[in-house]
């Protein structure tokens, strides 16, 4: 418990602290560049409408000035054409005016100046003008004259009584100036940091603020004669400050990753101290049947240290046994040899059969132990992948789903090899459907074959009966080790499966089996030595494959002990194929099949299904817990048996999840105690046992002893899934 706690706790906290961090840090730097963009475009749009009314203030004094001008007066009055050239078009320049006209109140031009050169009235209505200019003096409006826009500002002046007919009592002065490209720079030179530019009709006449590129925009509205805006000024500007802050967002999102990264190896190595490598010295103790191995760690206060000491309890038994045996020994006559052999060959029979319930008891409580901790490593793993991750994160996710089941697989190797030198495996004679079985392991072993671009293929004999009856699980054990093997010694090509008749007699059939592949190939003088245990063809395979040197030696034994036989032919850099051969019996019809519902294709959904969970271990029961909610599951949870009992007498529920190792009372004696109830519904109600141990004596125990069915942990979501949906539908179908 400690060991599994002080992972799963460490990994909870690092995640959320670098979580919180990260997010905290990130929203707070979107907050304050949100605020600074905000402020900058205020203080942009007030000092832009500032510059632009001192601007027009000046250009309206200007001509209002020239309005009392009584030299300018004469001239017209006289029309001195020489004295406007020379002093008015010249006072003109002086202040910045790039053109002016002169015009009578009935329209006509009386003078004109654009750029030292005559030129015709603006495009303007002239009545209309007139009219507008009588009405609302000094009026300041933007048009557009050759393809310039210009700023214009208009006054009428009274003109003495000795006015002749020619120009009239009141005459308007048009003075304007280009917004071209002088005029903007001279804007941006004395405005705090802006650039100014024309917009015209057309373009998006807004305001924005671009917080991907910081800039600022703020759109001066430019209206015509009549009131109408045909486009604008836009002043524009680029914050550099938040560039500053993106960087810096930037630098410590770094920090962020290589903490991470820092942390996750030192969890890597913490693993590795904490699981791994008390692994490895229970496993060299039980080959080595040496409790020197264990010295060091049944010091250890945790799971693998209550281990340790167990098993060296057991080697201290065996020791005194053997010593006792040895101190009755006795040498007399013939008669007294007699009876000490036959005594001899009983103790050595009672001493075989206490191992061999020793080291079941044992591997029972490995199988539990081990795969209780690493059950709550996939189960998280697995609710990871469920939420809403970037890339990143689902590549870190799948990393660590791949990495515990290749652990879990380790495990198993080392158990069932173990289980198979104590002599403790024992196998089932079931019927199942022999084609169905590889077409499942093709579609199994499908994605790692297509991840190397590999093509796997089936190959099946017809002149073989569909059902058989033997141990489908050891086969499907066999099959998939040697499959798994020539995928991952395969790099181009393909690798095959391939079973045919090899005899038919009576009701007893033999296959031959044969898996084919175009891989690296073995040496030929590493053909002798490839079934033994823990061994490989070349001793750095393992570092460039990865595996135990455990998956052949199990497969030689699991075909040898079902009184079958097992070889190997390759040549290197064509491929290997491995071959064997089983016995089976036949059956004369199909067997009765589990019946498989087939779901549509819609969301996780059991809404309305009401679950019963007992199970004393926290992690284990959280991880359930969220699956089922999210396939909107309601569940009652129990720690124990007797808690089951007493939440059965008050409420109904569809089904139970029920651990097989709990306090107070297991998940066998409560099951025992539902099933012997008298109550109709306790009898009915479905009951799925959770277990750890993935022994097949384990797993027949619970098939007799009233379960439905069962779950091995680490559980699979989408088998839980299955098998909720299963009862479920069945359910209906029985109230229908």
């Amino acid at each position: 418990m400690k060991t599994r706690s002080a992972i799963i706790y460490i990994s909870l906290l690092f995640l959320i602290l670098v979580t919180i961090s990260f997010f905290g840090f990130k929203k707070a730097i979107e907050s304050k560049n949100k605020i600074l963009l905000s402020n900058r475009y205020t203080e942009l749009k007030k000092s832009t409408n500032t510059l632009l009314d001192i601007n027009n203030r000046n250009f309206e004094n200007f001509i209002l000035e020239n309005t009392y001008d009584v030299d300018l007066k004469k001239a017209i009055t006289k029309d001195d054409t020489n004295w406007l050239i020379s002093n008015f078009i010249t006072n003109l320049s002086t202040y910045n005016v790039d053109c002016a006209w002169i015009i009578a109140s009935d329209g006509k031009v009386i003078f004109s100046r654009d750029n030292d050169e005559a030129s015709p009235l603006f495009p303007i209505d002239k009545s209309i003008f007139i009219d507008g200019v009588s009405e609302n003096p000094y009026k300041n409006f933007y048009t557009n004259i050759d393809n310039q826009v210009i700023q214009l500002v208009t006054a009428p002046m009274e003109l003495s009584e000795s006015n002749n007919s020619k120009n009239g009592k009141i005459i308007f002065l048009v003075f304007g100036k280009k917004q071209d490209e002088a005029y903007l720079n001279n804007l941006s030179d004395i405005s705090t940091g802006a650039r100014f530019s024309v917009i015209r009709n057309g373009a998006t006449l807004k305001d924005s603020i671009n917080a991907k590129d910081n800039i600022i925009n703020y759109q001066y509205s430019l209206t015509n004669f009549k009131g109408v805006k045909f486009g604008s000024l836009q002043s524009s500007k680029v914050l550099t400050e938040i560039a500053v802050y993106k960087e810096y967002f930037g630098k410590y999102s770094m920090i962020y990753l290589l903490l991470f990264l820092l942390l996750g190896l030192a969890y890597y190595k913490f693993l590795g101290v904490k699981v791994l490598k008390p692994i490895s010295i229970l496993s060299n103790a039980l080959n080595n049947k040496d409790a020197a191995y264990l010295k060091n760690l049944k010091l250890k206060n945790d799971e693998f240290g209550h281990i340790a000491t167990l098993l060296n309890n057991s080697f201290d038994n065996t020791q005194k046994l053997n010593s006792e045996i040895e101190r009755r020994k006795i040498s007399e006559n013939e008669l007294k040899e007699s009876v000490e052999n036959l005594e001899k060959i009983t103790i050595e029979k009672v001493r075989a059969e206490q191992d061999k319930k020793a080291k079941g008891d044992f591997l029972s409580t490995m199988s539990h132990e081990i795969r209780t901790p690493i059950n709550g490593v996939i189960g998280i793993a697995n609710l990871l992948k469920t939420e809403d991750l970037n890339a990143s994160q689902l590549d870190l996710v799948d990393t660590l789903v791949f990495s515990s089941n290749y652990l879990l697989s380790i495990l198993t190797d080392i158990l069932d090899f173990s289980k198979i030198e104590a002599g403790n495996l024992t196998f089932d004679n079931v019927s199942f459907n022999i084609k169905e079985i590889c077409k499942n392991i093709q579609a199994l072993n499908q994605a790692n074959a297509k991840n190397k671009n590999l093509l796997l293929m089936l190959n099946t004999d017809d002149d073989v009966p569909e059902y058989l009856e033997g141990d489908s699980l050891r086969l499907c054990q066999v099959i998939n080790n040697l499959i798994g093997n020539a995928i991952k010694f395969t790099n181009n090509g393909h690798v095959t499966l391939d079973y045919s008749l090899l005899k038919s007699e009576n009701d007893n059939i033999s296959i031959q089996f044969k898996i084919i592949d175009s891989g690296i190939g073995i040496a030929s003088d590493k053909l002798d030595t490839i079934f033994d245990s823990f061994s490989q063809a070349d001793k750095t395979i393992s570092t460039n494959y990865g595996g135990t040197g455990l998956g052949l030696t199990i497969s030689k034994k699991l075909v040898e002990m079902q009184g079958g036989k097992i070889w190997v032919e390759s040549e290197v850099n064509k491929g290997t194929t491995f071959t064997f051969i089983l016995n089976f019996k036949k059956v004369n019809t199909a067997f009765h099949k589990t019946k498989k519902y087939e779901r549509a294709n819609v969301p996780l959904n059991l809404n309305g299904l009401k679950v019963l969970v007992a199970e004393d271990n926290n992690i284990n029961a959280t991880i359930l817990h969220k699956f089922l909610q999210k396939w909107n599951v309601k569940m009652d949870l129990a720690v124990n048996g007797k808690e089951v009992l007493e939440k059965l007498e008050n409420n109904t529920y569809d089904l139970i999840l029920m651990d097989l190792h709990m306090p107070l009372l297991g998940g066998k004696e409560a099951t025992k105690i539902i099933r012997n109830n008298e109550t109709a519904l306790y009898k009915s109600i479905p009951i799925i046992a959770l277990t750890a141990d993935a022994t097949s004596e384990t797993k027949n125990m619970i098939l007799s002893s009233g379960f439905d069915d069962y779950i091995t942990k680490p559980f699979n979501p989408d088998k839980l899934y299955g098998v909720l949906e299963n009862f479920a539908l069945a359910e209906i179908n029985y109230l229908q």
